[in-house]
């Protein structure tokens, strides 16, 4: 380096280390979504392959996701959008969902040329039959993410360009699916090829006997369904009503644990630590932390920006992901257990790297009051209340008492009879302790203050008081020791004010077992139960503070999708019932979800509630071509139960392989393939569950509402015509 060069120059031995780089983060994080996506792709490729058992079909289908995804990063350019974590995210989220529509449009030309049609006939009629379907499931999906676009706050920031990215690459696909998809089909397409006899060719043909299979055991089910409904829908219920009660166990935060293989100790002596002490603790702590089997390196910095001699802090990083044993979470937690002996020393924390250098912590709460001393005996009632809760560690408060202080307490009596001004006072002992900038320096354009100061033996007026003198109004020198009377006291190191009212900070850390949002609610308990003093009040911040406004914000944005979902749906089929069939599905994914969650170790977090979202449109999919070609057959003349049944069977094989092309391109990122993705994973497990427990669930408990909600759907259009005469 330049720098090592110049020291070696000078005669200094140095060398220089680089001890963080932000960008690594970005860049294996983009490198990650990328892989994530290519494998997304490759996989929803092959799932396809195997369903239509042939290369041009696959190959038609697969084309509408490089020009659905170019396609949308064009619009994303108009926008002014950037390439960052959650557009990229949003492209991974979209490659499942993209080639749905490509698979329902070619899937159905497929079947029509397998009927015996000409390819241009089976391409027009093919797709003008799923065309309502498709239209409809695209919208649908669109009326889900273009609203969390729109949410405000931190979360909004979030989801802004992430929401239209989705409802980008959905509205091209639908393009894609309409246009492209009957084009090649009709010319390129071909007629209907069986597989071969090769070795692919036999595997495929193994496949679809596995799919005829399917087919069967599924119309014995459906069978079962249709006479017994009443058993199914109860059933169920039952399982939804399950699956909520399951979803008090889930851990809840706003963000899932910091896997990114770098955090810091930090250290606090006693007020009053001189530098030098502080320095050899915090050595011997450095010392202790490169010990660790997974640490690569670490940096100690002693003191603080703001001249605090008692505060020092580590930077941590470990080895890479694949290099070491264990998470960054077990890491921190050993290191937790190998510092324990230093706790007497130092107040020891070891906490996420705080790149901003302002104190975040995942849990961190304001208690606010007027009176200073009520407010600190309330929160030292409280702490013990809160190292009770499990999964709560490190629990510590910006409050500190004992810090050595010298005051110098006038008499203003004796100070007025002697002519003494405190103010005058006051500044003079400034001036001892830190000295004074009676002029500037200006030299070659540049301005340097110049400070007089008192010898550093004449600084300390605890030992210069007695000797200290200052001016009356005649400008006579008088002993401060005649008008003031100096004491040594046990002082607050801050004090600290929220919006005018003195304010005290209580943080902590999410250790195992523990959840920011279980924290949360037992916090609120803890504070009801200790009355606190009147004026006093507690407000979250921080990761707290979004974690309720990510809930919140949820709440508002799967509200406002199945209310869209509902509008779309009912303005398509021109009716207020039909809609309820379909909306049957979401309970559906929900039960899926929780169960995912619960099952693969997650949580409910930011990522894990974008799954949610997604699921409410996917959920609706499966729905939207069961009953779309139900209504379709039983307008052709098909009695209820004969269009239920060919509808279902028919609409199988593009609901399942729909499904599992998400499935597909969602699993890399439930995996996690790498330390960047490892906290998206919840999102990943969440869509998994939720659309595994959708697809099997709605194609049972759809048929078995359709007759109830279609009867009540005849009996209102009976009683609308009589009242309007």
């Amino acid at each position: 380096m330049k720098i090592e060069d110049v020291l070696k120059a000078r005669g200094k031995e140095a060398k220089m280390t680089l001890v963080r780089d932000g960008a690594v983060e970005i860049r294996a994080n983009v490198a990650d979504v990328y892989e994530t996506i290519i494998i997304g792709i490759i996989l929803c490729i092959v799932v396809v392959f195997f369903f239509l058992g042939s290369a041009k079909s696959t190959m038609i289908t697969g084309l509408a996701l490089p020009n659905s995804l170019l396609g949308a990063f064009v619009l994303m350019y108009i926008m002014g959008f950037t390439i960052n974590t959650m557009t990229l995210l949003a492209m991974t989220l979209a490659v499942g969902l993209l080639i749905d529509d490509a698979i329902v449009v070619r899937e159905n030309i497929f079947r029509h040329v397998a009927m015996g049609k000409d390819p241009h006939k089976a391409a027009a009629d093919g797709t003008n039959e799923v065309a309502m379907a498709v239209v409809a499931v695209t919208i649908v999906i669109m009326a889900v993410f273009g609203p969390i676009s729109f949410l405000s706050g931190v979360v909004g920031q979030f989801f802004r360009q992430f929401g239209l990215t989705v409802v980008f690459a959905m509205a091209i696909s639908l393009f894609d699916a309409m246009t492209v998809a009957p084009m090649l089909s009709a010319h390129w397409g071909g007629g209907h090829h069986g597989p071969g006899d090769g070795p692919v060719g036999k595997v495929l043909k193994a496949f679809d006997r596995f799919q005829a299979w399917l087919e069967d055991i599924y119309e014995r089910v459906l069978a079962f369904t249709l006479r017994r409904p009443k058993t199914v829908l109860f059933a169920s219920i039952m399982t939804f009503v399950g699956s909520i009660a399951l979803m008090g166990a889930l851990p809840k935060g706003f963000l899932p644990a910091n896997e990114s293989g770098i955090f810091q100790v930090n250290l606090e002596a006693p007020p009053g630590t001189s530098l030098d002490k502080m320095a050899e603790i915090a050595a011997r702590v450095d010392e202790n932390v490169r010990k660790h089997d997974s640490v690569k390196l670490t940096a100690l910095t002693v003191g603080t920006r703001n001249g605090e001699a008692n505060h020092a802090a580590i930077f941590v990083q470990l080895k890479p992901f694949r290099e070491r044993k264990g998470s960054t979470s077990q890491a921190k937690n050993d290191l937790r257990a190998a510092l324990a002996p230093f706790r007497p020393e130092a107040n020891v924390k070891i906490a996420d790297y705080d790149a901003f250098g302002g104190g975040q912590r995942p849990f961190m709460m304001n208690i606010s009051g007027d009176n200073l001393d009520e407010l600190s005996a309330y929160v030292e009632k409280v702490m013990p209340e809160f190292r009770k809760i499990p999964g709560f560690i490190e629990i510590d408060t910006n409050y500190r008492t004992g810090k050595p202080e010298f005051q110098v307490a006038f008499n203003r009596e004796r100070a007025e009879e002697l002519g003494v001004s405190t103010v005058t006072a006051g500044a003079e002992l400034r001036a001892r302790v830190e000295g004074i900038v009676p002029a500037v320096l200006r030299d070659q354009g540049n301005e340097y203050d110049i400070r007089v100061m008192f010898p550093d033996a004449e600084q300390d007026v605890r030992k210069e008081f007695a000797q200290t003198r200052v001016p009356n109004v005649n400008y006579n020198l008088v002993y401060l020791s005649r008008v003031a009377e100096g004491r040594e006291v046990k002082g607050y190191s801050q004090i600290n004010r929220v919006n005018k009212a003195r304010n005290i900070m209580v943080t902590g850390d999410i250790g195992p077992g523990g959840a920011l949002g279980n924290i949360m609610d037992e916090v609120r308990k803890i504070m009801e139960r200790e009355k606190a003093p009147a004026g006093v009040t507690y407000r979250f911040i921080g990761q707290a503070e979004n974690f309720q406004e990510l809930m919140e914000s949820m709440i508002i944005a799967i509200g406002l999708g199945v209310l869209l979902i509902y509008l779309v749906i009912a303005s398509l089929y021109e009716s207020f019932v039909t809609p309820f069939t379909i909306l049957l599905a979401l309970p559906m994914a929900v039960s899926g979800a929780i169960v995912g969650l619960l099952a693969g170790g997650k949580g409910i977090d930011i990522y894990s509630m974008i799954g949610f979202v997604m699921l409410m449109g996917v959920a609706a999919k499966n729905s939207i071509l069961l009953v779309d070609y139900t209504l379709q057959l039983e307008r052709d003349g098909l009695k209820r139960y004969e269009a239920l049944m060919k509808a279902c069977k028919t609409r199988l094989r593009p609901i399942l392989m729909t499904s599992l092309a998400l499935v597909a391109g969602t699993v890399p990122l439930a995996i996690g393939l790498n330390e960047a993705s490892s906290s998206r994973t919840s999102m990943g497990v969440a869509i998994i569950g939720g659309v595994v427990s959708s697809t099997l669930l709605t194609l049972i408990v759809v048929p078995a509402a359709y007759g109830y909600i279609d009867d009540f759907r005849l009996w209102a259009l009976k009683w609308a015509r009589k009242l309007a005469g």
